[in-house]
């Protein structure tokens, strides 16, 4: 059986998300919640029956696929696919993330995708086993960068715990104790001069969960936040603040100097072993809690001083201590770092790979080969 061009509507069924409903209708478990940029939590609410596929239909997140393999609920922010009409749901997920969809808005202030403006979207369609091994040879790569990703949150939590039981943010107002500018410079000065293009971070790439950074770009060198590897990016501004965004920078190369928003706190190390402390420390509920209560300026537009952390008070804590953290968070971030580096080489190969195999231009056999090598 050779390859088809169908329209969309000829393959899925794409149905508009819905609110949670007040009634409960979920008899068992906790139900991923699907929204417009993919899985934002659990409910015991209402479900659909897995697998699905949802994807993003307004604003930012338009285009954007998600893929559930057990039973889900999605959100009115998504559009989802309530018939796959005997396609590969895989391969259907893949399908739909090689879209770009952005061309396909209603057009509004708002932009926003409506399933009757997709219908007639051409599609080159492979025969089902062929649809499988596609979607296989993908969701090897992307497995893989799980994996990954696993990782890194599983040393991140436990550097956060090791952290937490060195008790240096836990002063109690009595006794001796040290300031943050004691441990650490706060916006120190970087003398390298910067002419042309710089690695740039943007308040849009800081994470605010993960511990590294996983994107960023180019511009030219004006003015912004200095950074080098080591240092710990905060950021000062509502909501950003509050919803946790901060990261420990290691993408540089070694002479490098990275500019950011205007809106980040730099935090440098005194010391190479506690370069990885100011990241735990903005994740303390002590210190989160201070950080918010000194946001001075109007309704929406509040900031954090960098004179308010530099004098933010911590407990003395003895060098030993300090140090056999350091050494241990340095010896794990560095295998964080390498399986971040392998993650985005991956995602590249990934992304090479999508179109090329959604539109016939490489046989599943020759990605096999590169995936292999990949992976």
């Amino acid at each position: 059986m050779s390859w088809l061009t169908r329209n969309l509507s000829e393959l899925v069924t794409l149905q508009r998300g819905h609110d949670l409903p007040e009634s409960h209708r979920a008899a068992d478990g906790q139900i991923p919640v699907v929204g417009s940029s993919g899985i934002t939590g659990v409910h015991d609410v209402a479900r659909y029956p897995g697998p699905g596929v949802a994807i993003g239909r307004s604003g930012a997140s338009i285009g954007v696929a998600t893929y559930v393999k057990e039973p889900y609920w999605p959100l009115n922010t998504c559009l989802f696919v309530t018939d796959f009409k005997g396609n590969d749901p895989r391969w259907v997920y893949w399908m739909l993330k090689g879209i770009d969809f952005v061309g396909f808005n209603s057009g509004s202030a708002q932009p926003s995708l409506n399933r009757n403006y997709l219908a007639g979207i051409p599609v080159y369609v492979p025969p089902r086993d062929v649809q499988a091994a596609i979607a296989e040879v993908l969701g090897a790569l992307d497995d893989k960068i799980a994996a990954n990703e696993r990782l890194s949150g599983a040393v991140q939590d436990l550097l956060q715990e090791r952290f937490a039981l060195l008790r240096l943010d836990g002063f109690t107002g009595d006794g001796s104790f040290l300031t943050v500018s004691d441990l650490f410079d706060v916006n120190p000065r970087t003398s390298q001069k910067l002419a042309g293009q710089a690695p740039y971070l943007g308040m849009k790439d800081l994470p605010d969960s993960s511990m590294t950074v996983g994107s960023w770009s180019t511009r030219e060198a004006k003015s912004g936040a200095r950074f080098i590897n080591g240092d710990v990016l905060l950021a000062r501004i509502t909501p950003c603040l509050e919803n946790g965004k901060a990261g420990y920078v290691d993408f540089l190369e070694n002479t490098e100097v990275g500019v950011g928003s205007t809106e980040f706190i730099v935090f440098r190390a005194r010391s190479p072993l506690l370069s990885a402390v100011p990241f735990f420390l903005t994740k303390s509920e002590r210190f989160r809690d201070f950080a918010i209560k000194h946001m001075q300026g109007t309704s929406g537009r509040q900031r954090l001083a960098a004179a308010d952390v530099a004098d933010y008070r911590l407990a003395k804590v003895d060098d030993e201590s300090l140090n056999r953290f350091g050494e241990l968070s340095l010896s794990l971030l560095k295998r964080v770092k390498t399986a971040v580096s392998e993650s985005r080489a991956l995602a590249r190969t990934r992304d090479e790979l999508l179109p090329l195999l959604m539109n016939g231009k490489i046989t599943v056999k020759d990605a096999e080969a590169v995936v292999s090598d990949a992976v």
